[in-house]
């Protein structure tokens, strides 16, 4: 569930993953600072967080595991 959810927020904002997210880089995928916002906008709503600025960086959220693991910190997941 929570891994579909976090695809779901990628393709919000028009950027489609592979299935493959043990491979995952973000930087691979988003690759603009506008679209790396709007990644940000898309997850704090999804899951209803509030991301810490220390998060809003490429080198902090670099994985897919990384993500993931913000997401379970922050939210209820």
């Amino acid at each position: 569930m929570l891994n579909e959810n976090i695809v779901e927020c990628f393709n919000n904002i028009g950027v489609l993953v592979d299935a493959n997210l043990e491979n995952f880089t973000l930087s691979n995928y988003i690759t603009d600072s506008l679209s790396f916002v709007s990644l940000i906008v898309e997850l704090e709503e999804k899951f209803n967080i509030e991301i810490p600025d220390e998060y809003l960086s490429y080198d902090a959220l670099e994985t897919y595991a990384d993500i993931e693991n913000m997401i379970v910190k922050f939210s209820s997941f």
